[in-house]
């Protein structure tokens, strides 16, 4: 499998990029820092490229470098997103404006990217990274929630246009996973990690090992009829309206 993961230097981006190097696959990481000592990490089949996800011309470099040097391109995993807590009363036009560039467009570039050239050559995956706030409200995040909620709405559309191009897209809505974005995020006192413990069922946020597993599967052939589906990776907290 021929893969390019955005925000692939990093939490879930990395992982998915480690999970399918592990099983044989090879990837290009996009990402904006952190590149050289990703790869180095991986020690797999890996290319890398320093982009700007908002930019069309960078992300176009990224899907024909990954086509010129490995043959093709069969996966396409949008991993990069911003995060920010603030009352939404005191949020900037600026602030909004950047969440939804980074996480709406900067979903959707690589997408038109990537089906660019699987339309033309047998097709291929799409998977976006959502969030359960692409599905429920929460206090101090209404940007990212926005943003989230759209990443959602676009990949059905999107599923809707390109399935009968052979191209199935479809997304992962996880909780919060234990990443660098959410560590800062509880560095500052920012995070409830205790809440998030007492509405999920299972006690725990993910492991970004967890949200790979469920994205290499939705990308896998053992996933070819799931289509236009958001899968929630998140230890039952989307099902609990109850919280104790």
């Amino acid at each position: 499998m021929i893969s390019l993961i955005t925000g692939g230097a990093q939490g879930i981006g990395f992982a998915t990029a480690e999970y399918l190097v592990r099983k044989g696959g090879k990837v290009c990481l996009m990402d904006r820092a952190g590149l050289s000592e990703a790869a180095e990490k991986l020690k797999g089949d890996v290319i890398v490229i320093e982009g700007d996800v908002t930019n069309a011309a960078e992300v176009d470099e990224a899907v024909s470098r990954t086509v010129a040097e490995f043959g093709g391109l069969d996966t396409l995993v949008t991993a990069a997103g911003i995060v920010t807590v603030e009352p939404a009363i005191d949020v900037s036009a600026e602030a909004f404006l950047k969440m939804m560039s980074v996480n709406v467009l900067g979903s959707f570039l690589p997408a038109q990217s990537a089906a660019r050239h699987m339309s033309v050559n047998g097709g291929g995956n799409i998977t976006f990274i959502g969030s359960v706030y692409g599905s429920v409200g929460a206090p101090k995040r209404t940007a990212y929630c926005a943003s989230k909620g759209a990443v959602h709405n676009m990949m059905q559309s999107l599923a809707v246009e390109w399935g009968p191009l052979g191209i199935r897209v479809n997304a992962v809505a996880p909780t919060g996973v234990r990443t660098p974005m959410i560590q800062a995020l509880i560095d500052k006192g920012q995070y409830n990690m205790q809440g998030v413990r007492n509405r999920t069922p299972l006690g725990r946020i993910a492991e970004p090992e967890e949200v790979a597993a469920a994205v290499a599967f939705l990308s896998s052939p053992e996933a070819s009829m799931i289509h236009g589906i958001v899968l929630p990776v998140d230890g039952g907290w989307i099902a609990n309206g109850y919280t104790w």
